[in-house]
């Protein structure tokens, strides 16, 4: 069998270091659009060739590696992680052509760094070896760091050394955990092994349940910082704020945190010594993050900052329906990764885009906008209607789908979550309101619409929001399938 996996890794990284010797920007863009169009072409083809019917790995690939440590090359997917390559593989050609036009310093590195971690996140979702995981998990610290630090905002060092500082150290204390979950294991069993599957099936026969919640926590603190999750997501304002549009991008497809939540944490979850302790936890994290998010985005003068809140509100909703811990809540924070995706993608491009025609993102600075680009609303009022939960697009299938999954489990905490609905609705249209409409801003002088690639990047991803909020199966099968594996295996503990 073709190994396709090791392929959709291995292409965006062969591809950057080719970016790298490019010597002109329209070499460099070639090359990138060339990469990522390859990739989505395989992922078209794993979808179409995936079975959305069964929880187990699909492609998977193994050989051995390093057998005196346990150190395997083990790749596949199931129906968590293939929605995430998927959109993946969806949003970064579309990101390349959209700045196809842009004229900016060293265009090399700049697509070498898009390809990257393209590689780097696609590894993360497809390792089923912590070595690996870990590996590709650090590796999406790189070019996220430089595309900061080099075509950032004004105050882009600061930024990008608070991003790397805060997700670094969350890593490492993420990597205390896996040591100790590896530890445990070779105690337990006599032989080495680094097997992702193989840990978290061995992990509920560790004798001490101290043992057992230090691991735990070890490893959720690694991913809810990734997410982020109230109290730790202040690197993730300034980082989405001063990265350039594409980094922002980049940054949104960033959805290794949640990731590791469906495929690490809740298979561990009832096997803790503390289980309804651990579910107060999350629960707790997201529904505050939700609430605490939403009202950090109302404050905001600045509009792209104010979408960067938006996202640690709505990134909320992926912990809070974990915490659920039923199929119909599990699922629908899967959707939200996904949903999430694709309408912050659209939200930070309009946000770039309004930046470089006007020379400002301060939303009483702006105003009347639809007037002169008229395309840029329509895409706009599509995605930032997505982003506060009308009902036929993408967001409100999997807000609704975590209220009403989690309900049931945890009523206090869905009624702090619901009480952020009005805010975040007063928030998108006070920005849309101010900015796009009204009486158009004579200072900002001459302003001219989105040119036919921002149009056609924007466009397609602004109906895919659309298309998946009246059709949400294609990609909600694979993940209710999984949620219904993990909803059973905690029925079974009596969680």
């Amino acid at each position: 069998m073709m190994p396709i996996l090791s392929m959709i890794v291995l292409i965006p990284l062969i591809f950057a270091a080719l970016a790298l010797f490019t010597k002109t920007k329209e070499q460099a863009r070639v090359i990138a659009l060339a990469g990522t169009v390859i990739v989505l072409l395989l992922t078209v083809y794993m979808y179409f060739n995936f079975d959305s019917t069964i929880a187990d790995n699909q492609f998977e690939e193994l050989a051995q590696w390093v057998p005196s440590l346990g150190i395997t090359y083990h790749l596949g997917v199931d129906g968590i992680a293939m929605p995430l390559i998927l959109l993946n593989a969806i949003v970064l050609p579309f990101l390349v052509l959209f700045t196809w036009n842009d004229d900016r310093k060293s265009p090399n590195k700049f697509y070498a760094c898009i390809l990257a971690t393209e590689g780097a996140v696609i590894g993360v979702f497809t390792a089923l070896d912590f070595f690996l995981f870990y590996i590709f998990w650090e590796l999406t610290l790189v070019p996220l760091f430089f595309m900061v630090s080099i075509w950032g905002g004004p105050n882009k060092h600061k930024a990008a050394i608070k991003f790397f500082i805060y997700t670094h150290v969350a890593s490492l204390v993420m990597l205390l955990g896996i040591f100790g979950l590896y530890f445990a294991a070779w105690d337990m069993t006599g032989t080495p092994t680094l097997d992702i599957p193989t840990l978290i099936s061995q992990f509920q026969f560790i004798e001490s349940g101290a043992a057992k919640d230090m691991i735990f926590l070890a490893l959720l603190f690694g991913f809810i910082v990734k997410i982020p999750s109230f109290p730790f997501h202040s690197w993730q304002p300034d980082a989405y704020t001063e990265a350039p549009t594409a980094g922002s991008v980049l940054f949104v497809m960033l959805k290794i945190g949640g990731y590791g939540l469906f495929k690490v944490m809740l298979p561990m979850l009832p096997f803790t010594a503390s289980p309804n302790l651990m579910i107060t936890i999350m629960a707790a994290l997201g529904s505050v993050s939700v609430l605490y998010g939403a009202f950090l985005a109302l404050s905001q003068k600045d509009l792209k900052r104010m979408v960067a809140y938006s996202s640690v509100s709505h990134m909320g909703y992926v912990t809070l329906g974990a915490a659920g811990l039923v199929s119909l809540s599990v699922s629908g924070a899967m959707f939200q990764q996904f949903s999430h995706g694709l309408i912050m993608s659209v939200m930070f491009m309009s946000c770039g885009i309004i930046k470089n025609t006007t020379g400002t993102r301060i939303i009483n600075d702006l105003g009347g906008l639809a007037q002169k680009m008229p395309k840029l609303a329509v895409i706009m009022v599509m995605t930032f209607m997505a982003s506060l939960g009308l009902p036929g697009l993408s967001g409100f299938i999997a807000e609704v789908s975590v209220l009403a999954g989690s309900f049931g489990n945890l009523p206090s905490y869905v009624l702090i979550a619901v009480s952020a609905i009005v805010i975040t609705a007063a928030y998108h249209l006070w920005a849309l309101q101010r900015a796009m409409f009204g009486v158009y801003n004579e200072k900002l002088g001459t302003v001219v619409d989105i040119d036919t690639f921002q149009t056609v990047s924007m466009g397609v991803i602004a109906i895919l929001v659309l298309y998946f909020g009246l059709n949400p199966s294609p990609v909600l099968d694979m993940m209710l399938t999984n949620s219904d594996n993990i909803v059973s295996l905690m029925a079974a503990m009596g969680v």
